[in-house]
């Protein structure tokens, strides 16, 4: 049995911890052994990879620059002496490879989840140092492996796109789903909703913005649900009220119950400014939604404009104001982009897909790393 072991540095519930949750729990048992190793804190998934008999270890890590936490992720991974370490995200990335390697791993794998344009020359070096002694790199989506190929200078042999997965049974009779928390009276308005770490990536201070137009414009009674913590939750509620939309913009905290608000949604919007392929986005497909999102990144690959959903520049509050009109007043449209995209996840985004490509690629590395 090869041993694997999953280094991130949260088990918040948003959309890449949440794939490799799902990733650890399928994992063929009589072939592979998982442990997953949390840099800085646990959280909501933690409990659920501990029901699945998964070991779980957090290391505490303490602010950005907290490098004491190598030498004791050093220590773990001899330990427990993986045949194979996965790293997820720019932290772990970083630290879980740097470490790995420490440590004598023979075959290290990292994924790559966003076209994060954020990193500056020192922070790409050492993503391009790293790379040659990994297997190989995941993302999720062709548009991240042209960033990581075209910005970052990774080497496009040892990139491979496995698309997100998702079980689209969470999603079924979504309306029916019992709330885990309070949603705001809608009445006749018709819900927005939109999920995300409320963070610059995210746009939503467009969203609040197209929010006014509508507002100004007399569209028909519409409530944004923003669901989501972050550190800019302060200065987006400051913005709502500013703008005149405090009583049309709610803010509903951290939600771990997205399946159940997504069918109290009537449509998604997601404004970001780059992705790499938006979980949330594939949820309200599965959930039957339509969706409005900027024309970002991975986002395209799965919208498909007009058919699923409605794409539109990043930045353009008149753009999403005029996207989110539209569906606001054409009912069946919405219901029929829904259907559309829900087909669309079922056919090429499946849960089963995503776990037998990923289990693939393992199998694959460990058996070259052999010979």
């Amino acid at each position: 049995m090869k041993r694997v072991l999953y280094v991130i540095a949260t088990l918040d519930p948003a959309g890449a911890e949440r794939q490799m949750a799902h990733l650890c729990r399928r994992l063929p048992r009589g072939e592979f052994e998982p442990a997953v190793c949390a840099l800085t804190r646990g959280g909501p998934l933690e409990e659920d990879l501990r029901r699945a008999a998964i070991p779980v270890h957090v290391l505490h890590k303490r602010g950005r620059w907290d490098l004491s936490v190598l030498p004791r992720l050093v220590a773990l991974i001899r330990r427990f002496r993986p045949d194979l370490v996965h790293t997820w995200l720019p932290t772990a990335n970083t630290l879980g490879r740097a470490a790995a390697l420490a440590a004598g791993t023979r075959v290290i794998i990292a994924s790559e989840r966003a076209a994060d344009v954020w990193k500056g020359p020192l922070r790409r070096a050492t993503d391009r140092a790293l790379t040659r002694p990994t297997a190989r790199i995941l993302t999720n989506a062709y548009a991240v492996r042209r960033f990581l190929v075209e910005r970052i200078g990774l080497p496009e042999k040892k990139i491979e796109v496995i698309h997100n997965g998702f079980d689209l049974v969470e999603f079924d009779d979504a309306a029916a789903r019992p709330l885990q928390g309070p949603v705001p009276e809608s009445a006749d308005a018709a819900v927005i909703g939109a999920v995300a770490r409320l963070e610059p990536q995210k746009g939503f201070p467009w969203l609040i913005e197209a929010a006014a137009l509508l507002r100004r414009q007399k569209a028909p009674p519409f409530q944004v649900w923003i669901a989501g913590a972050g550190p800019e939750e302060d200065a987006l509620r400051r913005l709502a009220r500013a703008s005149g939309v405090a009583e049309q913009v709610r803010f509903l905290g951290l939600r771990l119950d997205v399946p159940a608000l997504m069918g109290r949604f009537d449509l998604l919007a997601l404004p970001s400014l780059w992705e790499g392929l938006p979980n949330v986005v594939l949820e309200a497909m599965a959930a039957r939604r339509a969706v409005a999102a900027t024309r970002v990144n991975g986002t395209p690959e799965a919208v498909e404009d007009g058919r699923t959903g409605l794409l539109i520049p990043p930045r353009d509050a008149p753009a999403l104001a005029d996207a989110l009109a539209a569906l606001l007043r054409d009912a069946p449209r919405r219901r029929a982009l829904g259907e559309a995209g829900r087909q669309r996840v079922a056919t090429e985004f499946s849960m089963t897909r995503m776990v037998e490509r990923t289990t693939e690629v393992y199998r694959r590395t460990l058996a070259e790393a052999a010979q």
